[in-house]
C-alpha cells in the first residue's frame, strides 16, 4: 500500500510477507504430516502438495515408517513382517512394482518394512491417494490369497501354490517357464508357510523330479505356470 508521497508502505510489504508467510506453511502442512513431526528426509518431499519424489534404499534396508505415511514402490522387492517376543519373525506379505505400503495398512506391531534388494518407493500424499485405489484394493486382496494358501490343508499344495503366487507378482517369462525374480529361502519359504525347512527342501525336490520346477541359481524356474491357479484357491485343497 503506498505511502502518502507514494511509495510503497513498509507496513504493507510487511503483512504481505505475513501472508505469504502463511501461504508456505499451509502448502508445507498439506501431506497429511506437518514437517517436524517427520523424519528429517521426509520433509523434503511435502514442498507441495502433490509433489512426489523417489527415495533409495540398498538391499537389507529398513523403510522409514510414519503414522500418515504411504510408499508406492517403483522398483524392488519388499517384504513385510513382525515377530514375537521370542524374536521369531513372521511374514505377513512380499510387495513389488505398483504396490502401495506403509504402517497405515497393518494393525500390526512391531511392523517393518525390509527391501530385499535395491528399491526405489515414492512417497503417496494423501490428497492423492485416491488416485492409487486399484493399488489399494489390490494389497487386500493379495493378503487375503496369502492367507489362504498357508491355510491350504496339505503342505505341497501350500508349497506349490505359494510359488505360483510368487511368479505372479515377480515372474519373468523365460522358454523353460517362468523366472521367480525373488531370490528366497528354503528356510524362508517354511516360515511364510508354518512348515519346517526340511518339509520344504523334499517337496521342492519331488516338484523337480516331476519336471514341474527348474533351479536357477537360489531362483525358481516354474514350468509355465498358471495365473488363473491362483484365482481358483480353495483354503480346504
Amino acid at each position: 500500500m503506498p505511502d502518502k508521497n507514494g511509495q510503497p508502505s513498509p507496513v504493507g510489504d510487511a503483512q504481505t510477507t505475513k501472508t505469504q508467510a502463511r501461504t508456505s506453511d499451509l502448502v508445507v502442512g498439506t501431506c497429511g504430516s506437518s514437517k517436524r513431526t517427520l523424519v528429517p528426509f521426509l520433509s523434503t518431499f511435502c514442498e507441495t502438495p502433490t509433489l512426489v519424489k523417489q527415495h533409495f534404499f540398498e538391499r537389507g534396508e529398513l523403510i522409514p515408517l510414519e503414522p500418515s505415511v504411504f510408499y508406492r514402490i517403483e522398483r524392488g522387492i519388499v517384504c513385510a513382517s513382525t515377530w514375537d517376543e521370542d524374536g521369531k519373525s513372521t511374514t505377513l506379505g512380499y510387495w513389488g512394482v505398483g504396490d502401495i505400503v506403509g504402517y497405515p495398512l497393518s494393525k500390526v506391531r512391531p511392523y517393518h518394512l525390509e527391501c530385499l534388494n535395491a528399491t526405489e518407493a515414492s512417497i503417496v500424499p494423501f490428497e492423492v491417494l485416491h488416485q492409487n485405489i486399484d493399488a489399494l484394493l489390490s494389497h487386500i486382496q493379495q493378503v487375503e490369497e496369502l492367507m489362504c494358501i498357508i491355510n491350504c490343508k496339505r503342505v505341497s499344495m501350500r508349497v506349490w501354490q505359494f510359488l505360483l503366487w510368487l511368479s505372479n507378482k515377480f515372474g519373468r517369462e523365460l522358454e523353460q517357464g517362468k523366472l521367480i525374480e525373488l531370490a528366497i529361502t528354503h528356510q524362508e519359504i517354511a516360515d511364510v508357510l508354518n512348515t519346517t525347512r526340511v518339509t520344504v527342501t523334499r517337496v521342492l525336490q519331488q516338484f523337480e523330479d516331476e519336471g514341474k520346477l527348474q533351479r536357477h541359481k537360489r531362483k525358481i524356474i516354474l514350468a509355465m505356470p498358471q495365473k488363473a491357479e491362483v484365482g481358483r484357491l480353495n483354503c480346504i485343497t
